[in-house]
């Protein structure tokens, strides 16, 4: 009886390994099958169709990308890397003066010339502007409830800031820079010089001695001075 169950067990032993040895050897020929259909495709991992929701990019291409191809105004227009030499020397400029980060003032300066371009304005008037009310702080606030780059306050410019969508705020450095813009721009026009729109802005229209203008235009002039090599915008009658 013992000697018929040591037979069993051999028998059973034996079975077991090549059973063993016949499942692994289908998951190698399974394995070779699979790298030679790769090699014959020529398959690479990026060449693997991304799933939807799934980005093969890290997360900062990812949103670099997305705000490349986009052309509506919004947060982030990944336009730094392709600014200007001049543009990259008034980023640096700008930013060792208000102690900011360069990489954070190159995204501001692309969006400042792309708004200023957009609402006919220097740039360098707008540049001057965010260094007098924020010194390029984007998340400045002030008492008055002022917010931002430009310090715009939102509740007197609501459809402008409608622009951007139902979650816009102006402590969003694009949608600041694009809606002070606009804003300067509605003011100069208005007021009809650079003065008048500017002491508008600033929400002291009876000034007698300027004293915001007279700010900003300082130093709108310090900047033209290093950056211009032109003529700078003639103050006393406004050519919006």
């Amino acid at each position: 009886m013992k000697k018929c169950l040591s037979v069993l067990k051999g028998t059973a032993a034996v079975v077991l390994h090549f059973a063993h040895g016949g499942l692994l050897a289908v998951g190698v020929m399974v394995s070779v099958f699979v790298a030679m259909r790769v090699a014959e495709v020529g398959l690479t991992p990026k060449m693997v169709p991304a799933l939807p929701g799934i980005s093969l990019l890290g997360s900062a291409q990812a949103v670099s990308l997305e705000a490349g191809l986009s052309d509506l105004p919004a947060t982030g227009s990944g336009n730094a890397s392709m600014l200007t030499r001049q543009q990259q020397q008034i980023a640096e400029h700008v930013a060792r003066k208000h102690r900011v980060a360069r990489a954070a003032l190159e995204q501001y300066i692309g969006d400042i010339y792309e708004a200023s371009a957009q609402y006919k304005l220097d740039p360098l008037m707008l540049i001057a502007l965010i260094s007098v009310e924020s010194a390029f702080n984007p998340t400045a606030e002030s008492v008055w409830g002022a917010q931002g780059l430009t310090q715009v306050i939102p509740k007197y410019h609501p459809e402008k800031l409608a622009q951007f969508g139902p979650q816009a705020t102006l402590l969003e450095p694009r949608v600041s820079i694009f809606v002070g813009a606009q804003v300067l721009h509605e003011y100069i026009r208005s007021a009809g010089s650079v003065e008048g729109g500017l002491q508008r802005y600033v929400g002291s229209i009876e000034d007698p001695d300027q004293v915001y203008s007279n700010k900003v235009l300082s130093e709108y002039r310090r900047l033209s001075a290093i950056f211009a090599p032109r003529p700078v915008i003639q103050t006393a009658q406004a050519t919006l």
